[in-house]
């Protein structure tokens, strides 16, 4: 159920972008990108995942062992983020409106580089990733083998620890403390991916407690299904409570229905940019003009 209400949210959020050209500014290219990451971890969290969680091995052979841990990575990477490049650019906005703000070449070559850096960081998952076969146990497993080599599991742990979470963290929460906006957003990026990074900490240098190693792999299953709530909260925070958006559901919601397509479709693009020009006249300080003023 969360990976289809995942699926359904970000579309939503693609669609809508896609269909309005008053949303199509350099904040938006950000949320749109997060989105379809959040797509794909959802479509691949709620079937190979799910069931590798209930079956307990491996049922998709050898180059979806390699791929699917890549494939997670990488998009759960670029959402933590692209989530840091909204702080940084709502940061620019605000604090510094006199500035020229980021322009949208600059946004695409953001996302380029946040998808490369991302993928960097998620390789070493492909280059150890195996399907193996354990005595005494039915079925194959597909897991991280390091060989010889533990200590290495340590320091790829560490490292994506400061990268992935601690770092994306302090800028978020810098960025967002600055513009004194609703702590929410860094309140949920901290709830999801704790539980997750603490316990592929903990596990890579062997310091679980001792009643998480006898079952090790149902908290594993618990901390990857927290973190992938992820997919649900963010087109929330980021889409659904920005009124324009929810103009923009509206009326992708009533062209689905087929009612009055054409009538209502017209209100929205209108009640749209009306909404667009009141922010930019407010977050500008200009007063709008009253019934008064206009008499």
């Amino acid at each position: 159920m969360k990976s289809e209400l995942g699926v359904v949210g970000n579309l939503l959020v693609v669609i809508s972008v896609c269909q309005h050209r008053a949303l199509h500014s350099v904040r938006n290219i950000f949320i749109v990108s997060l989105s379809c990451s959040d797509i794909v971890v959802s479509i691949v969290s709620g079937s190979v995942t799910s069931i590798t969680a209930f079956t307990k091995i491996w049922l998709f052979g050898p180059q979806l062992c390699y791929l699917v841990p890549l494939i997670q990575g990488t998009s759960l990477c670029f959402s933590t983020l692209t989530l840091t490049a909204i702080a940084i650019d709502r940061f620019i906005l605000i604090i510094y409106p006199t500035r020229r703000p980021i322009q949208r070449r600059h946004a695409f070559r953001m996302v380029a580089f946040n998808c490369t850096v991302a993928l960097a960081i998620s390789f070493p998952m492909f280059l150890k990733q195996k399907l193996v076969k354990w005595e005494n146990f039915c079925g194959k497993f597909c897991t991280e083998d390091w060989g010889v080599d533990v200590h290495m599991r340590s320091v790829y742990g560490t490292l994506v620890l400061i990268l992935q979470f601690a770092i994306p963290l302090v800028i978020i929460t810098f960025c967002y403390s600055m513009i004194s906006l609703q702590l929410s957003k860094v309140g949920v990026f901290f709830c999801c991916w704790v539980p997750s990074v603490a316990f592929n900490f903990l596990r890579d240098y062997g310091w679980l407690p001792e009643f998480v190693k006898k079952q090790e792999y149902f908290f594993g299953v618990i901390t990857h299904c927290i973190s992938m709530s992820s997919t649900v909260w963010n087109p929330c925070l980021y889409a659904l409570m920005n009124e324009q958006f929810r103009v923009a559901f509206a009326s992708l919601i009533h062209t689905l229905k087929g009612d009055e397509h054409a009538v209502h479709k017209r209100h929205c693009s209108r009640l749209l940019s009306n909404t667009i020009l009141e922010t930019s006249l407010r977050k500008s300080g200009t007063r709008l003009p009253t019934q008064t003023d206009i008499v």
